[in-house]
């Protein structure tokens, strides 16, 4: 297969932001009055909408809570997320390579936490649920960033950390290839669909040829 194109989701594949998020949670529910939550449960609803993500935690949901979060507790998160080790150099060997980037997120706002870790220099493209009215699993913001590419369907690939991001590759007819870095272990992105799973962002380099065909590690490949 000859890729052209890599689409990433964002949180726990590019970004450990598992401890921030849980921090700027807890953070909101002192503020709102709200029972704290615990490591693992804020752990368990990263990947899905923040409306979802919120109901999850407190069994409510109230529209003004994304304003309030998104003006008190989301500059917690920027001040403390950090890039996987290594990552910025993967992503560089990527483009150095003539492969097309982008992140396809079901994150608010997902440019801005781009452009604050200064990543944003080595995407085509940055879409989040700013951008598509449909989230992940739907399939479309996949296909708007095959289309914004220039690319086929079959030229991509979609990296992420959570069975929703190979479901949602499944749903849109891309190769999905998981990263055991988030919520989801390895097992379970394989029964989810994807093709591998790899331990480490830094193994990206070892699957992809210089000309840009997929190299199958059978030992890290799905049943």
């Amino acid at each position: 297969m000859k890729v052209r194109a890599l689409l990433f989701d964002f949180d726990m594949t590019l970004v450990d932001t598992s401890h921030v998020i849980a921090y700027a949670m807890n953070y909101f529910a002192r503020i709102m009055g709200l029972r704290a939550v615990s490591y693992e449960e804020v752990l368990s609803t990263i990947g899905i909408p923040m409306e979802k993500s919120l109901r999850c935690l407190w069994n409510e949901f109230r529209p003004e809570w994304l304003d309030i979060y998104s003006k008190e507790c989301r500059p917690l998160e920027y001040e403390r997320m950090k890039l996987f080790p290594g990552t910025e150099e993967v992503l560089q060997a990527l483009r150095n390579r003539g492969l097309m980037l982008a992140i396809t997120s079901n994150r608010r706002k997902a440019k801005r936490a781009v452009r604050h870790l200064g990543i944003d220099k080595y995407f085509d493209i940055v879409l989040g649920l700013e951008d598509v009215d449909r989230a992940k699993p739907d399939p479309y913001i996949l296909f708007k960033a095959v289309e914004s590419l220039g690319v086929d369907k079959d030229e991509a690939i979609y990296v992420g950390d959570t069975v929703i991001d190979m479901e949602t590759a499944n749903n849109a007819d891309i190769m999905g290839i998981g990263l055991a870095t988030g919520p989801n272990s390895a097992e379970d992105l394989k029964k989810a669909g994807a093709l591998m799973v790899l331990s480490d962002i830094r193994e990206i380099s070892n699957i992809l040829t210089c000309d840009g065909f997929l190299i199958v590690d059978e030992a890290k490949v799905g049943n």
